[in-house]
């Protein structure tokens, strides 16, 4: 908004000894140059003072020199004046000092102001250079927001290096101890098998040789003997299929995965002969993997698909493969029982079931074997599923 213009005063006089050449010389100067009396008006301007505050000179001539000053400004500006004029053996000559200029139109910008002062027909006058420096304090600016985001990408360098050795230091030690873990379990489920197969066998004889002679409940207690070791001895191969994938190095090389599918297929034929399962295959890409370990992955999806379409006429599986999020997928889907997705966190964990053994049978570690496959690969695996509207299982693998 525009400024109206604030009473004139008596016009001072410019003191006779300011010739047409000094006044030509104010005009080449660069700056604002204003000539102010000790009364604080001025005098003499220059043209630049008219460029940079929107003044004519007659505007200006014979008017306090706080109308180029801000509101809030002007008192202090007043007290400056007085002490610069009043004290001569302690004035800042030529000293620069940043203020606030205020244009004719109401606006305020950044200057620096260089005094000077000079004595003409015995009358002290203060020069006034004034620059308009709002192009160096954007400078300023964005030299300081260059230094702070420099400082900020520092930090976030440090940080990132700390992360990343923390992190190096958090994947040795967890592939130290999956790795203990992964022999101890080994060590444990080989050590098993001796004193299980003991059982069983003498679990056996003593059924073949005296169960004529044995009560219907004894009998009846030595099936389920016969079944828990049998139950257990799935348990510890699966357990000794889980410690082998974790320690078994990758072989890898380009492997048609439609070749792995029809292996497990044919190897399912007997399971799923007598089965009404409709089969819908699709081309299935070819990659670079271990095959031995793929055929162990597809074996455990394909199967879970076949066991769990059981009460399902017909049963459908299919196969295939898509785009998702411009990543190539595989994926093996059924209409069998599903499960409810709020326990899906706990699908790919050894031991998880989510359906009842009675229902099912399992030792609810082929999926975590799974996982332990494609995680091997750099893939990821993950489910979608609702209860009795079948589930799909979809995994990726990266490059080995």
């Amino acid at each position: 908004m525009a400024r109206a213009p604030e009473p004139m005063v008596a016009e001072s006089a410019p003191p006779r000894a300011l010739s047409d050449e000094f006044r030509r010389a104010l005009d080449a100067v660069p700056d604002a140059v204003v000539l102010v009396d000790h009364a604080g008006r001025m005098i003499l301007v220059n043209s630049e003072t008219e460029h940079l505050f929107g003044y004519t000179p007659d505007e200006l001539l014979g008017r306090p020199i706080d109308v180029l000053v801000p509101v809030p400004l002007r008192p202090a500006h007043a007290g400056h004046r007085e002490r610069y004029f009043g004290n001569p053996h302690r004035r800042p000559m030529g000293s620069g000092l940043e203020l606030a200029g205020l244009r004719k139109d109401g606006t305020e910008f950044p200057v620096d102001v260089s005094l000077s002062l000079i004595e003409l027909d015995r009358q002290p006058l203060a020069m006034a250079a004034i620059r308009d420096i709002s192009e160096r304090r954007r400078l300023e600016q964005i030299r300081r927001e260059v230094r702070e985001r420099q400082r900020a990408a520092r930090d976030i360098r440090r940080l990132n290096a700390e992360l990343e050795q923390r992190v190096t230091e958090r994947t040795a030690q967890l592939e130290a101890a999956n790795r203990e873990l992964e022999g101890f379990t080994y060590s444990v489920s080989h050590d098993l098998r001796a004193p299980l197969r003991q059982v069983d066998g003498f679990a056996r004889l003593l059924r073949e040789s005296a169960a004529s002679d044995l009560p219907p409940q004894a009998r009846h207690y030595l099936q389920r003997i016969v079944d828990g070791t049998g139950h257990m001895g799935r348990l510890i191969d699966d357990l000794l299929n889980l410690a082998q994938v974790g320690r078994q190095a990758l072989q890898p090389r380009l492997t048609d995965l439609n070749d792995v599918v029809n292996h497990v297929l044919r190897d399912l034929e007997a399971e799923t002969a007598e089965r009404e399962i409709v089969w819908t295959i699709e081309p299935l890409p070819s990659a670079r993997c271990d095959a031995g370990l793929m055929r162990i992955a597809f074996t455990n999806l394909i199967g879970n698909a076949v066991k769990y379409t059981r009460r399902c006429r017909p049963a459908r599986i299919a196969i295939g493969n898509a785009d998702i999020e411009g990543r190539p997928v595989v994926y093996v889907r059924d209409n069998g029982v599903g499960f409810d997705m709020q326990y899906a966190d706990k699908l790919f964990g050894a031991f998880q079931r989510l359906h009842a053994a009675a229902d099912f049978e399992g030792t609810g570690v082929g999926l975590a074997t799974v996982r332990r496959i494609v995680r091997k690969h750099g893939g990821d695996i993950w489910a979608e599923a609702a209860p009795d509207r079948g589930a799909t299982f979809f995994f990726t693998l990266g490059a080995p």
